[in-house]
């Protein structure tokens, strides 16, 4: 009997040990690992942002350090034919400016943020001169990989009280989130 209970006792001490030391869980791991990354410009980027040429070539240029796609709708960029910018109180339609294209390896979602005093006057389409859906300001458009969608640009100064010389928009920042896969 005295042998029986020092084996169900040692059995009850073996199994406690490998509740508390057995059970592969962890609060914390920190590994280093190599990682590259590379800076390429907007042409070879996982997101490609690209002038579409023809006709609205004269609006989008290269900022001339990193391939940085730049739309210029100001007197810093005339026209051939001597435009300097939009008008005052008139709604401005370009269409075809530039390509969005999904370069990456999985499906994204692209929208648009703005900043600037009057950013809201200008608005970008995913769209070729269709300007009767969302913007990409308020709804994201989904790119598969190798999908693109050509962007227009719509400037409303309606009632807005500006005048020559104005700025409309300071920055664009395009956000591309990979959708989950299932």
């Amino acid at each position: 009997m005295q042998r029986r209970k020092f084996v169900i006792g040692m059995g009850a001490l073996a199994s406690g040990a490998a509740a508390v030391v057995g059970t592969g869980a962890f609060s914390s791991v920190t590994a280093t690992r190599n990682v590259d990354v590379e800076v390429a410009d907007d042409a070879s980027a996982y997101l490609r942002l690209q002038g579409t040429g023809g006709n609205n070539s004269e609006y989008v240029t290269d900022d001339g350090d990193g391939g940085t796609l730049m739309i210029n709708l100001d007197s810093g960029n005339s026209t051939s034919a001597g435009g300097d910018g939009v008008n005052p109180d008139a709604v401005t339609e370009i269409d075809n400016v530039f390509t969005v294209e999904n370069q990456g390896t999985q499906e994204v979602n692209v929208d648009i943020s703005k900043s600037g005093n009057n950013s809201g006057l200008v608005e970008f389409y995913p769209s070729n001169g269709d300007y009767s859906g969302s913007p990409l300001s308020s709804s994201a458009t989904t790119l598969g990989p190798g999908e693109s969608t050509v962007v227009s640009i719509k400037v409303d100064t309606t009632d807005s009280n500006l005048g020559s010389g104005d700025q409309l928009l300071d920055s664009v920042t395009f956000n591309a989130v990979a959708t989950p896969s299932s």
